[in-house]
């Protein structure tokens, strides 16, 4: 699926796509935000959790600009090849 296409589905969508089929990388506490990161297929996906309720307010494919605040968490090694 192409990124744009992801990011047009609604957020149910989204969120059943990236917990059943995405692997988590890592997760982040961000301003009142807890993110985590995901790969699925070629794509980085971001989900944001609202601290304070819990709640999933944003699912979106990530930029490489995004990426950046993952980087010093990201141990290359933990990386794994699915076959």
């Amino acid at each position: 699926m192409k990124a744009a296409r992801f990011n047009e589905l609604t957020l149910v969508d989204k969120a059943w796509l990236v917990s059943e089929f995405g692997d988590l990388l890592v997760s982040i506490e961000y301003y009142d935000y807890r993110i985590f990161l995901f790969s699925l297929n070629a794509h980085f996906i971001e989900m944001f959790q609202n601290i304070d309720s819990r709640q999933i307010e944003k699912i979106s494919v990530a930029s490489y600009k995004d990426l950046d605040k993952y980087l010093s968490r990201i141990l290359i090694g933990s990386l794994k090849i699915k076959r």
